[in-house]
């Protein structure tokens, strides 16, 4: 598990990349899901979501470029593929 000081406003791609952590992404505007990540803890808002599912939102699914996290502890899962 890799940590990352958040600071307030930044989404968790921005966070990752300043962390120097990959994450997968294309449009960056919440339309295609190539930066798809599972919340595993803690709660985000997605300021934006063409992309996912009902059904992948209720199995943890966000979208990294787009969420901001909204409580002071979050666990991302990111896919290593």
């Amino acid at each position: 598990m890799i940590s990352a000081k958040y600071y307030a406003g930044e989404t968790i791609l921005e966070t990752a990349r300043r962390r120097g952590l990959m994450i997968n992404t294309n449009c960056v505007q919440g339309f295609c899901g190539s930066c798809q990540v599972s919340l595993l803890k803690g709660a985000v808002e997605m300021r934006k979501n063409k992309a996912l599912t009902q059904k992948q939102l209720d199995s943890g699914a966000i979208l990294a470029c787009q969420s901001v996290p909204q409580t002071s502890d979050c666990l991302v899962e990111i896919d290593s593929c």
